[in-house]
Order: C-alpha cells, then sequence, then structure tokens
C-alpha cells in the first residue's frame, strides 16, 4: 500500500472511532439549537440530538464481539450480577476495560455458557466514556420473544402514546469468538434517557423488580430526591385511601394521572400481561422533580399480542392501578384514554409499517424474518379484531348499561 493510502485509512478508522465514542449534544426532545452555517451566511438550524439517535433513529443493527479473559469468565459464571471487565468490538472499533455482566430474570436469564443477556456499561470502569452517547446498553438474549420485533414494536408504540420508554435497535453478538446470533439491543435507564424526556433527569428512579408494588422496599437506581422513599410511601398511601373522591385527588398531587392512564391502555392492548397493571412486574417509577409526580415507564416488552381476546376492562394487579381505576373520574379517563390510543396509535397501518420497517433491515441477518413478519401482523390483525368489539371502545353515550358507575369502578 502506497504511503498516501495507508495515512487515508488511519484517518478513516480514527473518524468511525470518533463518531462511536463522541458524546452526543445533550438537548431534549423540540430543542432546536444553532449552529454555524456557510462563512457570511445566516447560521443554520439542525434537528436537536439526543444520545443514542446514530442507532436508534431509524432500524438498526450493531456488531458486537465480546472477549473476556479466562479469569473474567470464571468471574461471571461464579457471581453472574457483577460487572466483569472485557473487551468489546463494535463495528469494528475496540474498547478495553468494557464492564459485562449478566441480567434477566425468571423468563430470560440464562447462564453465561447458554444464551446469556448482557449489561455493558463502557463508562463503569472508564469515567465518562460513551458508546453514541450512552453510558450502559442492553443485549436482550430475546428467548421470550423468538420475533426479535415485540420490544421494538412496544418501544414505538409507548413512545407515540407520550409514555417513555427506552428505544431498541439490534446486534449480532459474538462471545470469545462463539456466535450467539441476534440480539435485541435496548437503552438503559440512565440520566441520558431521562434527559430526553424530562427538563430535570435528577428526580428518584426506582427500579419495580420482580414482581414488586410500590409498597415495597424498591431500589433506587439514580436521583437526589428523597432518600427514605418518601415519595413512593405518599403514592402508596394516595392509593391505598379508602375513600374514593379523596383518593382521586390525592392520587392526582403525587401521580401523573393522565400519562398513567395511556400506559394502562396501551399495555392491555398490546397483551402485556406481564407489565405493571395486570402483574407489578417490569417497569420503572420516576418522580419528576417538576411537579413532584410519579412517572410509570415500562420495561421488558418482551411477550406482546399472545392473549388476543384479553379485554380492557381487565382486573388489576397493580397497586396504583387498581387504586387509580378503582375511582369514577380515574375510570372515566382511562376508557377515554382507551378510545384516544386506539383512534390515534394503536392502528395497523403505523404498526404494520413499524414490522415492514424492522424486518427489512433484520431480513439481512435473520433470513426467515419475511415468514415471522407476515406471521407478527397477522397477530396484531387478530388482537385488532378483538379490539374492536370491545365496549370500552364504544362512545360514551353509546355503550351498554350507561356510563361507568362509581359502583362498578370501585368492583375493579
Amino acid at each position: 500500500m502506497r504511503p498516501g493510502a495507508v495515512v487515508l485509512a488511519g484517518v478513516l478508522v480514527l473518524a468511525v472511532a470518533w463518531a462511536i465514542v463522541a458524546p452526543t449534544p445533550r438537548v431534549r426532545i423540540g430543542d432546536t439549537p444553532r449552529v454555524e452555517g456557510p462563512a457570511g451566511g445566516v447560521p443554520a438550524l439542525r434537528p436537536a440530538l439526543n444520545p443514542g439517535d446514530e442507532i436508534f433513529r431509524e432500524p438498526t443493527v450493531l456488531d458486537f464481539h465480546i472477549r473476556l479473559a479466562p479469569t473474567n469468565r470464571q468471574a461471571l459464571r461464579q457471581r453472574p450480577r457483577d460487572y466483569a471487565a472485557a473487551t468489546v468490538v463494535v463495528n469494528g472499533v475496540e474498547f478495553t476495560n468494557v464492564a459485562v455482566k449478566l441480567k434477566g430474570a425468571a423468563g430470560s436469564y440464562r447462564g453465561l455458557d447458554d444464551h446469556p443477556a448482557l449489561t455493558v456499561s463502557f463508562a463503569h470502569f472508564v469515567e465518562n466514556r460513551r458508546l453514541f452517547g450512552l453510558r450502559r446498553l442492553h443485549l436482550n438474549n430475546s428467548v421470550q420473544d423468538p420475533s426479535y420485533l415485540n420490544e421494538y414494536v412496544g418501544s414505538e408504540l409507548f413512545r407515540a402514546a407520550g409514555v417513555p420508554t427506552p428505544r431498541v435497535a439490534w446486534a449480532v453478538v459474538r462471545l470469545d469468538g462463539d456466535s450467539l446470533g441476534l440480539y435485541v439491543l435496548k437503552e438503559a435507564f440512565e440520566k441520558e434517557f431521562l434527559r430526553c424526556h424530562f427538563t430535570n433527569p435528577d428526580g428518584n428512579l426506582y427500579d419495580g423488580g420482580f414482581v414488586s408494588d410500590v409498597d415495597q422496599e424498591l431500589e433506587r437506581d439514580l436521583g437526589s430526591g428523597p432518600a427514605d422513599h418518601s415519595d413512593l410511601r405518599a403514592l402508596t398511601a394516595a392509593a391505598r385511601d379508602d375513600d374514593a373522591h379523596r383518593r382521586w385527588t390525592n392520587l392526582q398531587r403525587v401521580l401523573d394521572v393522565e400519562c398513567f392512564a395511556r400506559y394502562a391502555a396501551l399495555s392491555v392492548m398490546l397483551g402485556d400481561w406481564d407489565g405493571y397493571p395486570l402483574n407489578r412486574n417490569n417497569y420503572r417509577v420516576y418522580f419528576n422533580p417538576a411537579d413532584g409526580r410519579a412517572v410509570f415507564f415500562p420495561h421488558g416488552l418482551d411477550q406482546l399480542f399472545q392473549r388476543s381476546s384479553m379485554a380492557l376492562d381487565s382486573g388489576w394487579s397493580g397497586l396504583v392501578a387498581w387504586g387509580l381505576f378503582g375511582t369514577e373520574p380515574g375510570w372515566a379517563l382511562y376508557e377515554a384514554q382507551c378510545r384516544d390510543v386506539f383512534a390515534g396509535v394503536f392502528t395497523f397501518e403505523r404498526i404494520s409499517n413499524l414490522v415492514e420497517r424492522a424486518a427489512a433491515t433484520l431480513a439481512r441477518v435473520q433470513p426467515d424474518m419475511p415468514q415471522i413478519a407476515r406471521s407478527y401482523t397477522d397477530q396484531v390483525a387478530w388482537r385488532l379484531r378483538s379490539l374492536r368489539r370491545d365496549p370500552l371502545l364504544k362512545p360514551p353515550e353509546a355503550a351498554s348499561g350507561g356510563a361507568s358507575t362509581a359502583s362498578q369502578a370501585a368492583a375493579r
């Protein structure tokens, strides 16, 4: 190779590496920062960038090669939930001293020598290092979702409904040279995520744990709010108030009731039986410093569209869902959000377009993806047929039996 070509190749490698690790501007959705335009011209406006936009804005498949020293591999076998150091190569760019640990709950957890789900942190051992502006990413093994589509479709729909939800891409993963195949790549619940959705990202963020409700000692992942769980206790007390009128009033003070109702409505439409409203599982709670109210985030959206006949008037398991929708105005809010989400978000056109876009990208690494996509859209169509017959989606005046009464709400 000629000397000039060698120099050019080196410059290209450095450019790719910088594009991967360079911090993304921390700009909230809706902001349009100014950048310098051509000499003598008017400064141009460019679209706001959030961390991770490069890989989440369009369906994307990354290449991950993870290498572990024998001692670190053994450490992960013995203490799978503790970080161990690894070398990680992403799209040909190598990073050393990257923190890796195993993740997953009862259904998705697999050991290191099986088909492990992994959390990869680029900033745990090396301060301030980012990948596409992000500290951490999750590599989900998708063992409960052979379509690889549920997390992506659910994430896109929840965000379209105004419910903050981590973004999704995909990765082809190798571990010490062994191919693990296609993985779902997910954004982590970090401050970068919170900055995308909230003016102030310093509120308390709680991990819902495994089938645990807000009245339990949930682990605080982030935040500089109260360290004594008093915010969670206030939410619990409001949801448990025996007086329905007072409960509704108090819940409005400590909970973003509109966002929660949209979250619950879309959860049931998706058949997300393992989320917070129906199973007290797979969720996070953030207390927004702007108003002190709790916002629930969905998590673990790998089991959707399995229960095509699930009624929108389902029995609630989560304490907050039971408390809110057990009031007459809370139930009326849920009914209204069901109609709004069904008309504006949960449409066959939107969902089939999402599936088509994802399948076109994934077919390059998963040859049977066109057949998977067709089967997936069939499931969606069956779910839509069932929902169109649901009484809650009829206009209030057309619903059989009249409007929901306080006694009907209290029975839920």
